[in-house]
């Protein structure tokens, strides 16, 4: 189940809070938290800080995080091995793992 966030300061105050670059091409007043979870993760766990990262899992929690991150369609494969490990979860579990696989030949990657 994913945070619902009914205080829009609080969102806000959340957003502001992460690196401003990871979202050089939106205008960050008009971000979702819980609309646009799936790239706010991405962009923090690909390209992010270390204190991104900690703002990310204080606001949402591991397990909306952990539910979240199994259906984002790209991650590279060191991001991917990064969040398998801090997760707990195999890579396999990942969408982004099976499509990988089926986009490269004979399932080599």
């Amino acid at each position: 189940m994913r945070r619902i966030c009914y205080n829009y300061m609080q969102s806000n105050d959340f957003l502001s809070k992460l690196s401003q670059y990871l979202f050089w091409d939106y205008n960050i007043t008009k971000l979702d938290p819980n609309i646009d979870i799936k790239m706010i993760l991405e962009r923090v766990f690909s390209r992010g800080t270390e204190k991104d990262e900690k703002e990310i899992f204080s606001f949402y929690g591991k397990e909306v995080i952990k539910n979240t991150v199994l259906e984002i369609k790209y991650f590279d494969k060191k991001t991917l091995n990064y969040l398998s490990i801090i997760l707990n979860i195999p890579k396999e579990n990942f969408k982004c793992y099976k499509k990988s696989l089926l986009e490269s030949p004979f399932g080599i990657s």
